[in-house]
């Protein structure tokens, strides 16, 4: 239960102060994201109940008894850790090889149909964070490192000054001069790399904005991110699947395009007067 709820046990509450916590506590996954006038609309209580009973557990607002159970959703989901890759790989081991393409195809669509109804808020205000920082920086490690340079690659294409995270420097040589007028897009998924946190961490520390790509809505990347977008990533084999953060990859360099797209056409044209002297195409 954790230590909030601990303390429920140990205070004075009114009947609707132990509704709205008990609420708080039964559907913590989704109700540390709510607002005070969400929860209230839930519980038919007014947004100021569900204020109050925050302050009755210490916390000087209900945003700050919402971070803290998200802190507390997220250690204990980590300490929860799921199969290890070697492990991981037996449960494919009796298909054939025509199952295993069948299968892996089948989840991958599965993947697909459940991100189609993704929070669009969600990707229009991570593009509008990328679209107005000074700097952005990508950051992905393990496997999702050659996704963190593809989509440098691909922002790099309709804005500038876009760097990848530890790009040939090492990761707190790179985002030490992080400033809050820069953005950090960090890209993890379960077992999320401590690299990546880390990096999460640096920028949060410097009041940089943070937009998560990442699987969970309590993904340790997403507490405290300006913006979140999921990603599912169930794999049947060893591995992540990671079709659909290639898909949110996509959608949101063409929202940072679109948010300046005069400027984002020369650019483009200028670069592909470099590429035909250079003979790359």
């Amino acid at each position: 239960m954790g230590r909030i709820g601990e303390d429920l046990g140990k205070r004075k509450l009114t009947k609707k102060d132990r509704q709205v916590l008990g609420y708080l506590l039964e559907n913590r996954e989704t109700a540390c994201f709510m607002t005070a006038a969400e929860l209230a609309a839930i519980l038919g209580v007014s947004p100021s109940s569900v204020v109050r009973a925050a302050s009755k557990l210490g916390f000087e607002t209900f945003a700050g008894l919402k971070k803290a159970l998200q802190q507390e959703a997220v250690k204990e989901r980590l300490e929860q850790a799921g199969p290890v890759p070697y492990e991981r790989i037996r449960d494919f081991a009796g298909l054939s090889e025509d199952g295993l393409i069948d299968a892996v195809r089948g989840n991958v669509l599965r993947n697909i149909r459940r991100d189609q109804e993704a929070d669009r808020e969600s990707y229009k205000r991570a593009a509008r964070l990328i679209h107005r920082a000074r700097r952005v920086y990508i950051a992905g490690h393990r496997a999702c490192a050659g996704f963190a340079s593809v989509l440098a690659v691909m922002l790099g294409c309709v804005r500038p000054n876009v760097f990848v995270a530890g790009g040939g420097r090492p990761l707190i040589d790179t985002l030490v001069d992080l400033t809050p007028e820069d953005a950090l897009v960090a890209i993890s998924f379960e077992r999320y790399s401590s690299d990546t946190l880390f990096a999460a961490q640096m920028a949060r520390e410097a009041g940089s904005h943070l937009v998560a790509l990442t699987d969970r809505s309590l993904s340790p990347l997403g507490v405290e991110a300006g913006a979140v977008i999921l990603c599912s990533g169930s794999g049947l084999s060893f591995c992540n699947s990671y079709t659909s953060l290639v898909m949110a990859m996509e959608i949101l360099t063409g929202l940072v395009s679109r948010l300046d797209q005069g400027e984002n056409e020369k650019r483009l044209k200028k670069m592909e007067e470099y590429l035909k002297k250079t003979g790359q195409y």
